[in-house]
């Protein structure tokens, strides 16, 4: 009896730390890396644009929070953190109002230029200008302009919390990107172009299915319309 009960014990143990062996404590990681998860054999995340699994590990994708479930059974907070912080994240709750903005946005020193439509921040971090746009009253569209000093800093800023392709007109680059894996998924859009040879231009709208290159142009160069006394000291 003595041996009957041992054994119990020691296969309930067994199941107890194959259960609970999985620590759920939370999880920070910064983009581009990965961690090994003890004890996983799947992993599978509620967002995979943020960071996603295979077998035991765990990679950091975009900047942002999920959740993992390990095995099926355990579930785990993710904190995925930027490597790049040229500047802080622009606003980008559209609709919201221009008080709205003014009580979010922590960096830069408000332009005294801006108008009802046309909020905006000299020196916001690493973008020399930072300015919101509104319509009606509600934010529209977001500009930041950046020294080509910060190319490769901007460049990796982006790819850390978009996803990036390159757009091709006539001889020159662009760069527009989402944050989501695909259109369903997507709130902004963005688009990296250069403004002149010192500057990158960095163009944040709300995500719209089906635009196409002329409609973002469109609303870009209204954007910058807008900025050119801002632009031209």
């Amino acid at each position: 009896m003595a041996v009957v009960c041992i054994g119990l014990l020691a296969c309930s143990s067994s199941d107890d730390t194959e259960e609970g062996g999985i620590d759920t404590t939370p999880i920070t990681l910064l983009a581009g890396k990965d961690k090994i998860i003890q004890g996983a054999d799947t992993i599978s995340s509620s967002n995979e644009f943020v960071a996603y699994g295979k077998k035991n590990t765990l990679y950091g994708w975009h900047v942002g929070e999920t959740t993992i479930n390990v095995n099926g059974k355990k579930t785990i907070s993710v904190t995925v953190m930027p490597k790049n912080n040229l500047y802080d994240d622009p606003i980008c709750e559209w609709g919201c109002s221009m008080d709205y903005v003014k009580s979010h946005q922590k960096q830069g020193t408000l332009n005294s230029k801006s108008t009802d439509k046309i909020l905006a921040y000299n020196d916001a971090g690493g973008a020399t200008l930072l300015a919101y746009s509104f319509n009606n009253g509600k934010l529209e569209s977001v500009g930041a302009m950046v020294s080509t000093n910060h190319t490769s800093t901007l460049g990796e800023h982006l790819v850390e919390r978009y996803l990036l392709l390159p757009l091709y007109k006539g001889k020159d680059t662009y760069f527009a990107g989402i944050d989501g894996l695909d259109e369903n998924h997507a709130k902004t859009m963005v688009l990296m172009d250069l403004y002149d040879i010192n500057t990158w231009s960095v163009f944040y709208a709300p995500f719209k299915k089906n635009t196409t290159r002329s409609i973002l142009d469109n609303e870009e160069e209204k954007l910058m319309d807008l900025l050119y006394p801002f632009l031209k000291d």
